[in-house]
């Protein structure tokens, strides 16, 4: 396929621009896919604020990384995965298989992870590796912007499956936002009881429609003590930190009752210390596991959770941005905490 496409690439901190581009030809175990609808996020706009150096290592750069669309032209082998027509949901990355971390099968930690930006964009070349171990087909019934939730919601998927998460289960999170949602949707689907820590009153009645038994204001001074107590009173068996601060983690860690588990989900800047009171966690046996990224399985996973219903879009996406107006969205909303928005080319 000859010509051009429309594009929005990344040339700065603050400086997203649409370009012509050419539309890619794919190779072997390659596909095309034309773009139907994807996604912002939150790393998009910090990646918008600042750059990132994973997502965005040179300049310009292709940008966007939550995606679904259809397959427009397969590559000599990718058919056999999904002829032509197919309508797909594609992930961010692809381990590389062969590294010692893939071999031990902690794929998120790839050495070499491929990663896949190009969401805002007419068209987008799947890479082979990212075509066989995170691309899914959607569905039916499933609508495009609702698949492409399957990424961020993977990493929730990750999350609780780290720390096993059950029915019967009481879990805590701290943290009311986008990913905390996810987080919460995810639980109540592997049937646990969701108690959540928060601090804006909007994001705490969010967090009741998602599915939270009950919420806490962390603007109190009592919210732990009160959330431990909800917790049969002896803390919750499974803890996830969403907000990314140290503050957060040590919530994260008061709330778990004896022998709990808790999982430090929220990224924090580099060479962030956080206090941990060593005690508890030796001699109350407390299990404390970071969580980044996802692995293949963690995605299909995601797709089915969103097949099956489980999952609530509308929480998530709140609006539509065509693709030649989304420089300026990025520009107006640069400072502001706002639901995903979904872009069609």
């Amino acid at each position: 396929m000859a010509g051009t496409m429309k594009a929005v690439h990344f040339y700065g901190p603050g400086d997203v621009r649409l370009v012509e581009a050419p539309v890619p030809e794919p190779g072997p175990g390659e596909a095309l896919v034309k773009i139907e609808a994807a996604l912002t996020c939150g790393t998009d706009f910090k990646a918008y604020r600042r750059g990132h150096p994973v997502m965005l290592p040179q300049t310009p750069c292709p940008f966007g990384h939550e995606m679904a669309g259809v397959v427009t032209k397969a590559g000599q082998g990718a058919e056999r995965l999904f002829p032509e027509g197919s309508r797909v949901v594609v992930g961010d990355s692809a381990p590389c298989e062969d590294c010692f971390f893939c071999r031990a099968g902690q794929s998120p930690l790839c050495d070499n992870l491929k990663i896949l930006c190009g969401a805002y964009a007419q068209y987008l070349l799947v890479p082979a590796k990212v075509l066989k171990h995170k691309t899914a087909a959607i569905p039916d019934g499933l609508d495009f912007a609702s698949a492409a939730l399957a990424e961020p919601l993977a990493c929730a998927v990750h999350a609780a499956q780290a720390l096993e998460v059950s029915g019967g289960q009481t879990a805590a999170v701290v943290g009311s936002g986008p990913m905390a949602l996810m987080l919460i949707q995810v639980l109540k689907a592997a049937g646990a009881r969701v108690l959540v820590l928060g601090r804006s009153p909007e994001n705490l009645a969010r967090a009741q429609a998602a599915g939270a038994k009950e919420t806490f204001s962390a603007l109190l001074p009592d919210a732990v003590s009160a959330a431990r107590q909800a917790a049969q009173g002896r803390g919750a068996d499974a803890v996830f930190e969403a907000v990314g601060t140290p503050e957060a983690w040590q919530s994260a860690v008061a709330l778990a009752r004896k022998g709990g588990r808790v999982c430090l989900f929220g990224g924090c800047a580099p060479k962030t210390q956080v206090p941990v009171d060593a005690q508890r966690v030796h001699y109350e046996q407390l299990r404390l596991e970071g969580v980044f990224h996802h692995a293949p399985g963690h995605f299909h996973a995601a797709v089915e959770l969103l097949a099956a219903g489980k999952i609530s879009p509308e929480l998530f996406i709140s609006g539509r941005v065509p693709l030649d107006e989304l420089p300026k969205f990025f520009r107006d909303n640069a400072e502001r905490s706002i639901p995903k928005a979904a872009v069609i080319p």
